[in-house]
């Protein structure tokens, strides 16, 4: 063992002196992200005070239990999802000491196994965040919680909604978080342990949440016990000599009664206030725990290290993209398909009504105007035809089923190659929202080349209707549909729909740039750039969109698509001059001839020079016959 760690290490050693890696660079967060993305755990793991649930444990942590639930619901591809990840964790630590009352967990419905429960469960867009009560029974499918702009909003919402519970009789074993509303004193001490020696109550106004938070904060400490009084309690607080809001008072078991003073009115000081109170009367105050740091590096298992390593040595194998400017690739395409039909759509619970005009629509442009090879087509135009035979709804779990019935085993279309235009520099950058954009460009530019002017605006509507009903992230679904609605009107060519989808797309990298779900080596700029695409600007460096329009022709017509990555027989389009190659099959040759048409062309060329030779013989055995000569053939007839 000490010689394979001696020899691990050696080799760690000469990858870091040779420059060979940038594994190193990377920061723990980093590397932890890596992993948790890698192995489907998404955007928490164990270093956030957020519960990671899944189809597997989600029924069984969630329903019959004592304390409440809050779960969000998101997308571990959803930009975002990863602007509010860090208001989750927050959140999930701001109120730890809640978690008896309330726990706070996330599921990831970007990982496959995860699809049933989120369909299910009817999560319709990302993030999304449910409540689930305590004690609730499998059937309750959780009630839609505002997920509000920061930690301050969504804690707010909680309070709100775990008084509204208490009230209704929810969660007897969560401490008394209803308003203390009687004038006299003598009854706070009704139904109060014994081990309890101070009674504090906290006096505030009926907006205020300060009580509440107080309450939940310390309700484990068993020698004091916490309650709110309104200020509507007139009776009470003139009793106690209250007249400022928010305030304390101390009551003891003798009924002896004194303020508790606090500085700036905020829950941190009351908390604080109140600590300092118990300790001056020698009561032990249960340590708080300190959750981790998210940054803090953690111990990590020699083959993980190895793992990353090798991850990011085979990153600097392949092929370095941007150095072939301005390129659409086929695997792209096929992924950003795949996930749509294979993960938005169907989750669905049930697609009806414009919804499912929206995914017709959307399956007719994909048949259209899609550069996929005869394979991929029947696939879809199978697919598409089984989704017709429905006039009016379908369930989302018949949608996959029918895909996976004409898409399944080792051939399949969809096989979820890795990306290679869209890929990001880490994990959660790019991949399928880049690809989209990559799909849409290219289903407008090859509608245009078609030149099917029946319609200048079915790839646009079809495109709108998609995001606005299928697209998981809730922001980016907004903004798509905000910039239709302010000029989606104005087109009205094949030729205006290609550059409106390019303004719109450039549109979106100016509000993105600089945003913290940016890939830093992918930077977004306004496309194309002055490199890849010289003649688009002019030189009071406006856009010549006549030139724009022939680069956008170039970059996304399927005569220029390219299939770099590509494993799969018949991955080509009929007029084009393709090389694929198939690992250890068959390959494929200039003019797009595999190995069957050649020999089919032998064949032919057999036959033909076979039928050619007969003739010839044929015409040299009849100049070969020679008639008989007589004296007036040659004198003539007299």
């Amino acid at each position: 063992m000490a010689k394979f760690v001696e020899s691990v290490l050696i080799v760690i050693l000469v990858y870091a002196l040779s420059e060979q890696i940038t594994a190193f660079s990377l920061t723990p967060a980093d590397w932890r992200l890596y992993d948790d993305l890698k192995a489907g755990r998404g955007l928490y793991n164990s270093d956030n005070q957020v519960t990671v649930l899944n189809a597997t444990s989600f029924k069984s942590s969630v329903f019959g239990t004592k304390n409440a639930w809050i779960i969000e619901f998101y997308n571990s591809w959803c930009g975002f999802c990863h602007r509010f990840a860090p208001i989750w964790k927050s959140l999930a630590t701001n109120i730890y000491d809640w978690k008896d009352v309330i726990t706070v967990a996330a599921v990831d419905c970007a990982n496959d196994d995860n699809n049933p429960l989120c369909r299910e469960y009817e999560i319709m867009h990302y993030p999304m965040l449910k409540f689930f009560p305590a004690n609730s029974k499998p059937d309750n499918m959780g009630v839609t919680v505002s997920k509000g702009k920061n930690v301050e909003e969504i804690r707010s919402t909680i309070v709100e909604i775990l008084k509204k519970e208490h009230m209704e009789g929810r969660g007897p074993s969560w401490p008394n978080i209803t308003p203390y509303r009687n004038s006299d004193i003598k009854n706070v001490w009704k139904y109060v342990p014994k081990s309890v020696k101070f009674m504090i109550l906290i006096f505030e106004d009926i907006d205020s949440f300060v009580g509440t938070e107080v309450i939940l904060d310390l309700h484990q400490i068993d020698s004091v016990q916490l309650r709110s009084v309104l200020n509507q309690n007139e009776a009470l607080s003139k009793l106690m000599g209250v007249s400022t809001f928010p305030s304390m008072v101390v009551v003891q078991s003798n009924m002896m009664t004194f303020p508790l003073s606090v500085g700036d009115k905020t829950r941190e000081s009351f908390r604080k206030s109140i600590k300092s109170f118990l300790k001056s009367r020698h009561i032990i105050v249960p340590k708080e725990e300190i959750p981790k740091s998210p940054e803090e590096p953690q111990n990590r298992e020699i083959s993980d290290l190895l793992a990353l390593i090798a991850a990011e040595e085979e990153k600097k194998k392949k092929l370095d993209v941007k150095q072939m400017g301005d390129v659409v690739f086929y695997v792209d395409l096929e992924r950003a398909v795949s996930y749509s039909l294979k993960h938005e759509v169907p989750s669905y619970k049930l697609i009806s009504g414009e919804a499912f005009t929206a995914l017709k629509n959307y399956l007719n442009v994909l048949v259209k105007y899609l550069p996929f090879s005869g394979k991929a087509l029947n696939v879809l135009n199978n697919f598409k035809k089984s989704i017709f035979k429905h006039t009016n709804e379908i369930r989302g779990e018949k949608v996959l089923e029918y895909l996976n019935m004409f898409d399944n085993g080792a051939e399949s279309v969809f096989s979820l190659h890795d990306w290679i235009g869209c890929k990001g520099s880490k994990p959660q950058y790019r991949g399928y929202p880049c690809s989209l954009w990559t799909l849409f460009h290219t289903l407008t530019v090859n509608a245009m080349i078609q030149n099917q002017q029946l319609g200048s605006l079915e790839v646009l509507n079809a495109m709108l209707g998609y995001v606005t009903y299928f697209f998981g992230c809730e922001d980016c679904s907004k903004h798509f549909q905000e910039m239709a609605a302010r000029s989606v009107h104005e087109v009205s060519s094949l030729q205006d729909s290609v550059l409106w989808l390019w303004k719109a797309h450039n549109e979106a990298n100016n509000r993105l740039s600089g945003d913290e779900t940016e890939d830093p080596e992918h930077v977004k700029i306004q496309f194309p750039s002055l490199n890849t695409c010289p003649s688009c600007r002019n030189k009071d460096d406006s856009w010549n969109t006549d030139e724009v329009l022939n680069h956008l022709k170039n970059m996304y017509g399927k005569q220029n698509i390219s299939y770099v990555g590509v494993e799969k027989e018949n991955v080509y389009s009929d007029e084009e001059s393709v090389f694929v190659l198939n690992e250890g099959k068959k390959k494929r040759f200039g003019w797009n001839f595999n190995i069957f048409d050649i020999s089919l062309c032998v064949v032919l060329y057999a036959f033909s020079a076979t039928i050619l030779i007969l003739v010839c013989i044929k015409f040299i055995m009849r100049r070969g016959y020679r008639k008989k000569l007589y004296m007036y053939d040659i004198l003539g007839k007299v």
